[in-house]
């Protein structure tokens, strides 16, 4: 195709030079001078595309591997929650305070632990999975978890741990201080696809449950607890230290992290444009038709609150493989914009110089050429 028209172009401006009065010398320094104006223009195009897709394709792959190093943070996350429990459930004081139905021992045995491992709740239920203590919130107790997937698979001696939704309803028997903590106002975002509601009021939690065994084997009852993500930092902020170690653009963090609950940002260091968190704000529609409609990773540039990243993101299922939200990381797309830029004026600019040599090379070699 671009030999057809040079070809094209040689012809035309051979048939404009044919019906001009001027000398052959002329002529052919002119040809070759669009000769060299034809190169400079194909060279630059093709440089510029080469170097368009060489840079995204280097940004897109190191995101997409800043992604397996998110997910690992996270699942190690998950997996510091489900050691606690374990050793935690193996605990004598748990068995005989569930054999005795004496709870008094267990209260004083574990509350100083679980503030020492930062778990937000913390629940103790029997056999039949009737609610017996609640460690942050002591005056709910009595009803009953047996429905609940962790709870149902520990008292089938199978021990569990993963991510799971609570509704505003579920947080609120955790305590107040979790149900206010997990509550987030909708804000509206640029490119979203909609709010649905003006405010959030579930929570996603990592969450592990272990059965309480008596020295026989047999299940005395289940110890589950965890962690809210909502307003939670510490796996955004480890992913962005791990992956991006503070590196900044024009002053701003060129490498973010976020924890979604359906489209929604509940953990973030991504920033608004009053320098807070960018909690409440909503993923692009494209985003979140792709990962939550489809289920797929999303690896290319997407609008994230205010500004253009090159992106990766993953859908988070929970422990019955349902899509409940999704996994980001993140780089500024701008300073990967402001290198191409200037990589294509550098190609630019020595497409020119080369053209000007040409100019130059082709008056003198007709000079030459038709010197009497």
């Amino acid at each position: 195709m671009a030999s057809n028209f040079f070809l094209f172009t040689f012809s035309f401006i051979s048939g404009m030079l044919y019906g001009m009065k001027i000398s052959i010398r002329t002529k052919l320094a002119l040809i070759f001078f669009a000769f060299a104006c034809f190169m400079g223009v194909m060279t630059s195009l093709i440089i510029n595309s080469l170097v368009t897709n060489q840079i995204i394709n280097e940004a897109q792959g190191k995101v997409k591997e800043d992604l397996n190093t998110a997910r690992y943070v996270y699942n190690s996350k998950i997996g510091d929650i489900d050691r606690t429990i374990r050793w935690t459930s193996i605990r004598h004081v748990l068995k005989r305070g569930l054999k005795e139905k004496h709870i008094g021992p267990v209260r004083e045995e574990l509350s100083g632990l679980m503030a020492e491992e930062g778990l937000d709740f913390l629940t103790l239920v029997d056999k039949r999975g009737i609610v017996l203590f609640r460690f942050h919130h002591p005056r709910s107790f009595g009803d009953n978890l047996a429905d609940d997937p962790f709870v149902k698979a520990s008292l089938e001696k199978k021990p569990i741990s993963g991510t799971q939704v609570l509704s505003g309803s579920e947080l609120l028997k955790e305590g107040e201080r979790l149900a206010r903590k997990a509550t987030l106002p909708s804000i509206p975002t640029p490119k979203e696809k909609g709010a649905r509601q003006i405010e959030e009021t579930s929570g996603m939690v990592l969450k592990a449950s272990h059965p309480v065994l008596d020295f026989n084997g047999e299940v005395l009852g289940a110890l589950t607890g965890g962690v809210l993500l909502n307003r939670n930092y510490e796996i955004v902020d480890q992913i962005k230290n791990l992956v991006f170690k503070g590196v900044k653009y024009r002053e701003k963090e060129i490498g973010t992290a976020t924890i979604f609950l359906g489209d929604l940002r509940i953990s973030t260091n991504v920033m608004d444009k009053e320098g807070n968190r960018a909690i409440g704000t909503r993923a692009m529609k494209e985003v979140q038709e792709h990962v939550l409609g489809q289920g797929k990773s999303w690896i290319q540039r997407a609008f994230v609150v205010d500004h253009w990243y090159i992106t990766a993101y993953e859908p988070i299922l929970d422990v019955r493989d349902k899509i409940v939200g999704m996994l980001y990381v993140g780089m500024m797309e701008s300073k990967y914009a402001a290198m191409k830029e200037r990589l294509i004026l550098l190609f630019f600019l020595f497409s020119m110089t080369s053209m000007l040599v040409a100019l130059i090379v082709s008056f003198l070699l007709s000079f030459m050429m038709f010197k009497k």
